[in-house]
């Protein structure tokens, strides 16, 4: 998942309505289709989907609004956390170095512009921008993650309390650190699955994080290959596949 984190250590970013105002106003399709244009899937949670048994990606109920819509609705809502034309809300948003981050993060730039919002973006080597997210010393800021093993708590581990420094924002909620740690003694695989799903849900009604899209995988196949099935995990058995004449 690729996401921009949000320092709820840090005013006005622990304001909820500011950060439903910033996911509001980033048009997910258009990065994906028109910025990036490799076929990545427009993110709006957590866990990608296909993740153990997951199934589909969380969906909020404003996905389904338009994007006039949605601007209207993220206006409002800085609006009632005192921004507007005369009072503009200004932050940082940081990426490490790459073409593609930094394309990205124009295209939010300009989507929070139209809200009124100045972002400058802040550029660092690698190295030295995760030790910026670790120490909590930023206002929003590029991060991703690609699972060490396919499971779903690999994923929301990231926002527990007692994950610490890479928990970037810092973010907190003592029912989520509930839902979280019942899941780990639960042997129940559906109720299990059930806790985390209730635990995305809180984390990404409060948001959190502020996703921007699920990576995939990309292989070129010719079309002679037969057997060749497309899977999560990128596992391709050299005993089921062949090639036709």
């Amino acid at each position: 998942t690729y996401y921009y984190v949000v320092n709820m250590k840090r005013a006005p970013f622990d304001k909820p309505e500011v950060r439903r105002a910033l996911s509001l106003a980033i048009e997910r399709d258009a990065i994906t289709d028109k910025v990036l244009k490799t076929g990545e899937l427009p993110a709006y949670g957590v866990v990608p989907p296909g993740t153990g048994d997951w199934g589909d990606g969380y969906m909020p109920d404003w996905a389904s609004m338009s994007y006039a819509e949605r601007l209207t609705e993220a206006k409002s809502l800085l609006k009632d956390a005192g921004f507007g034309p005369d009072n503009p809300l200004k932050l940082e948003l940081s990426y490490n170095t790459s073409e593609n981050h930094k394309r990205i993060a124009v295209a939010v730039q300009a989507m929070w512009k139209a809200l009124g919002v100045q972002a400058e973006l802040v550029n660092r080597e690698v190295k030295v921008h995760y030790d910026v997210l670790k120490e909590n010393q930023f206002d929003i800021a590029r991060a991703a993650w690609v699972a060490d093993y396919n499971d779903p708590q690999d994923f929301l581990y990231l926002l527990e309390t007692r994950t610490g420094v890479q928990n970037y924002g810092r973010y907190s909620n003592s029912e989520f650190d509930d839902l979280m740690r019942a899941q780990g003694q639960e042997r129940d695989p559906k109720a299990r699955l059930d806790e985390m799903k209730q635990a995305e849900k809180i984390a990404m009604t409060e948001d959190a994080w502020l996703p921007i899209y699920y990576y995939v995988s990309k292989n070129l196949v010719s079309q002679k290959v037969e057997g060749y099935e497309t899977n999560t995990k990128q596992i391709h058995r050299s005993r089921w596949v062949s090639i036709k004449e």
